[in-house]
């Protein structure tokens, strides 16, 4: 077990605060859409919303996607990671839906430090061992989701939605300093850069992080331009589903906050399981068959929680995207690892964010149309075009 769970210093300390932190913020995180309605943010606000969320999340990767293979990762990680952290605080005391711009422009600003954590990971564990090493990164990280989303739904049963979800956002700030602070003590740089950086202008920066990321693309093998290709069919499906799963069952299948938590701790527990016992299977099935399996799951799972109207029909739907996470995480993971070099590996991560985060953009905000002006169900079910067309790109790679 001990060798098992082993990881590297830098890897062990992310994959440790990461989780860390993570225990407050998963109370939070499955019920952002029920609190900004909470505030008074209509369907379609929030879907606009969420997309001015991606718009500067897409520029924020792009330049943490450069600056980390220019001037290294650690400071960028660090630096980032606090912001992040005071988002959670503002999310606190804000009582209006105008006000929800300012932690989610913290929030999406933090996105900076993407490529950064990702290109770390990737240069601490060990090519024959990325399989075995994303698997519980992935495992440890999803553990707080076991327990976490139940403690966020008793405090909303308890005070309330809005007073509820602010106690949630206090406990993510409060692990998220605590994390953070280990994190700035303990991570070692990894890739000091290979540019010598001189003075620029923020437009400068911005301009060259965007050319330096398109020619790493255009140097980058068949097999990274199709896994490209893969995550951004992903991402539109993702897009014009993830605002609203939350607000969906607790707002139109009636199911209370709580009842919704236990669904959401069951699948990170099914998860949990899977991602460690997944690792000997994706051995043996390889990286590119591990992960097509996952992305046929994702389109079945969605058709599911189309169907679902029940509390044992919504923990089917979990299972099922359960089996998908598992499965892909630590496969598209090793997947990127191999095939991306070192010197490039920042700017190509943060394409593999861009990207899906680029299209999930205008799939948001239709998404916050279809919910209001057809029927809260119609989203769900146009995203499963995407991901089955996902899944047969994922087919085609050789």
């Amino acid at each position: 077990m001990r060798r098992f769970f082993f990881l590297p210093q830098n890897a062990w300390i992310l994959t440790s605060t990461s989780a860390l932190w993570s225990i407050g913020s998963a109370m939070a995180s499955p019920y952002q859409s029920v609190y900004w309605a909470s505030l008074g943010a209509p369907p379609f606000v929030i879907g606009l919303l969420v997309a001015y969320g991606t718009g500067v999340t897409v520029v924020a990767l792009l330049m943490g996607g450069y600056i980390a293979d220019v001037w290294g990762r650690r400071k960028v990680v660090i630096l980032f990671s606090w912001v992040s952290v005071a988002s959670a605080f503002v999310y606190c005391v804000i009582g209006s839906p105008v006000l929800i711009l300012l932690p989610l422009s913290l929030a999406s600003v933090a996105s900076f430090y993407t490529p950064a954590f990702n290109s770390i990971m990737m240069d601490s564990i060990a090519p024959d061992d990325r399989i075995r090493g994303f698997a519980v990164f992935s495992a440890i990280n999803t553990i707080p989701s076991i327990f976490a989303p139940t403690i966020g739904g008793l405090l909303v049963s308890q005070f309330g939605v809005t007073p509820g979800l602010r106690l949630c956002y206090l406990g993510s700030g409060l692990f998220g300093i605590l994390g953070v602070a280990i994190r700035s003590l303990k991570l070692k740089e990894t890739y000091t850069g290979d540019t010598l950086v001189t003075k620029k202008s923020l437009s400068s920066h911005f301009r060259d992080s965007f050319v330096n990321g398109i020619g790493a693309i255009r140097e980058s093998s068949p097999v990274v331009k199709r896994l490209l290709l893969y995550v951004t069919l992903a991402g539109i499906g993702t897009g014009l589903t993830s605002p609203f799963i939350s607000i969906y069952v607790v707002n139109y299948l009636g199911i209370d906050a709580l009842g919704y938590s236990v669904v959401v701790d069951l699948a990170g527990a099914t998860t949990v399981i899977l991602l460690l016992m997944v690792v000997f299977l994706i051995r043996r099935l390889g990286s590119k068959k591990s992960i097509l399996l996952a992305s046929v799951a994702a389109p079945v799972s969605n058709i599911m929680f189309t169907q679902a109207k029940t509390m044992d029909e919504l923990f089917e739907w979990g299972v099922t995207g359960a089996v998908s996470t598992a499965l892909q995480s630590p496969s598209l993971s090793t997947l990127q690892a191999e095939a991306i070099e070192q010197r490039n590996r920042g700017k190509v991560l943060a394409m593999f964010s861009i990207l899906p985060t680029l299209v999930s953009l205008p799939s948001q905000v239709l998404a916050g149309f279809l919910y209001s002006a057809t029927s809260p169900v119609v989203p769900f079910l146009i995203s499963i075009i995407p991901f089955a067309l996902a899944a047969l790109v994922l087919y085609t790679i050789r």
